[in-house]
């Protein structure tokens, strides 16, 4: 590994969560650090805004905690417990025109009869998964589940919502985050006896009582003074460890964690080594349609958090209620809500948000008397150009490529974008902390 140049300090990119981990734990051992984000307030992907009588996230963002019992135990996060509520999640999938509770693959026996008998013929013919590194995502999940209910729900579900043919995916796509097959799970849930609730990484999370997510930011960043905003980096000098800004500035670094999108920083070296590894990587785009209504939502969506939409006629892959998950999201007699949908990455650009594509979210939300147009009194879009990372056959060996050369540099990709990862909130803030810990 090159020699820490002398003299020099820490630099963080990114002020989202993970960069703000960063941040405080390189405070904490009395290092020099100076935190570098590109837009002109904090927060990255986990930021809130008020609208009128709403607060909007950028999407649906949930605090799912493994390692830690509560959000008061979240390193540097400043959390009182009390203002965070504990929610058993509720989501459900539109199938077939109805509302069936998620997992689908658990709760067969709510489908409508023609489906269930089809779903259940199909998993017990289903195939064996080849034990071969190419067989990919869409592979595992017909092998799992049958070929009824793939076609039904699991892949287009996950194609809408990655934006990506499931065959260009590994059969190691998604990892925990993707409900494995479970015999006995699956046998329940086509009876009437089944579980609605087999556990997940997701079956419980925790949200303010009070506003948006962005508390979680709010408390990463009290009394954090090192913070540069409107600092957009432009080129990275791996030689002499320095960078620069659109602005000219120059920055030399000792260490550098970087939390924004690996591709992206790759890019910006200009090390022809590092350019053709990151052209490995692939990713999707969302686009979010924050919507707030006057009154109350539907009677049947009282409870839910949030639904999946396979449907490919459909514009977008996932509705939730905010005033559901959080009734100090807006004010009493409103509702708030959240569609989502999925774009791929070459695609984004090119998305007419207010002539197009925002019309035809409305008109489906019509049109499936979910939502009624007249009583829509703000809507907020939000773009986010990396939204979920690409599991491909390629992508373990050129991210190991990708970190070992960086490392060499004195470069420490954190979070989920930084390690081109599927991680929850809870993981992309420990990279940074275990990052920091581990380079001295």
């Amino acid at each position: 590994m090159t020699k820490a140049p002398q003299n020099r300090a820490d630099i963080v990119l990114g002020g989202g969560i993970s960069g703000l981990t960063a941040a405080r734990a390189l405070c904490e051992q009395g290092r020099e650090c100076i935190l570098l984000e590109r837009c002109p307030t904090l927060g990255g992907l986990t930021r809130t805004v008020e609208v009128g009588e709403f607060c909007f996230d950028y999407t649906g963002h949930f605090l799912h905690l493994c390692r830690y019992a509560a959000p008061q135990d979240i390193p540097y996060a400043n959390l009182k417990n009390e203002d965070w509520a504990a929610i058993e999640r509720r989501s459900c999938c539109f199938v077939g025109g109805k509302l069936i509770a998620a997992p689908i693959q658990y709760n067969l026996a709510e489908l409508p009869p023609d489906l269930f008998r089809k779903c259940v013929e199909s998993y017990d013919a289903r195939p064996t998964l080849a034990d071969r590194d190419e067989a990919s995502f869409r592979d595992y999940i017909v092998s799992g589940f049958g070929q009824a209910l793939a076609d039904v729900f699991l892949i287009p579900q996950n194609e809408k919502t990655m934006a990506i043919c499931l065959d260009r995916l590994s059969k190691h796509a998604v990892r925990r985050f993707f409900p494995a097959p479970d015999e006995k799970l699956v046998r329940q849930g086509m009876t009437r006896e089944g579980t609605a609730n087999a556990s997940g990484y997701n079956s419980r999370f925790w949200y303010p009582k009070n506003g948006g997510i962005g508390k979680l930011v709010q408390g990463l960043r009290t009394d954090l003074d090192c913070c540069r905003l409107n600092q957009d980096v432009v080129a990275i000098d791996l030689q002499n460890h320095q960078l620069r800004t659109v602005t000219g500035q120059t920055v030399a670094w000792d260490s550098m964690f970087s939390s924004i999108p690996l591709k992206s920083l790759c890019d910006m070296t200009g090390d022809e080594d590092l350019v053709a590894a990151a052209r490995e990587l692939s990713h999707s785009s969302t686009i979010s349609f924050n919507i707030g209504v006057r009154g109350r939502l539907r009677p049947e969506f009282d409870d839910i958090h949030w639904l999946y939409i396979p449907d490919r006629s459909i514009p977008f892959y996932r509705v939730g209620f905010y005033s559901n998950i959080g009734k100090g999201t807006c004010t009493p007699g409103h509702s708030a809500l959240y569609v989502e949908v999925g774009v791929p990455s070459v695609d984004v650009d090119h998305v007419d948000l207010v002539n197009d594509l925002e019309p035809k979210v409305i008109r489906s939300l019509q049109a499936l008397g979910w939502v009624d147009s007249r009583d829509i009194t703000c809507v907020v879009n939000h773009v986010m150009r990396h939204a979920y990372v690409h599991h491909t056959p390629h992508r373990d060996r050129a991210v190991a490529t990708i970190l070992a050369r960086l490392r060499d540099a004195r470069i420490f990709p954190i979070g989920r974008y930084g390690l081109w990862d599927y991680t929850s909130m809870e993981d992309s803030m420990e990279s940074a902390r275990a990052a920091v810990l581990e380079v001295r």
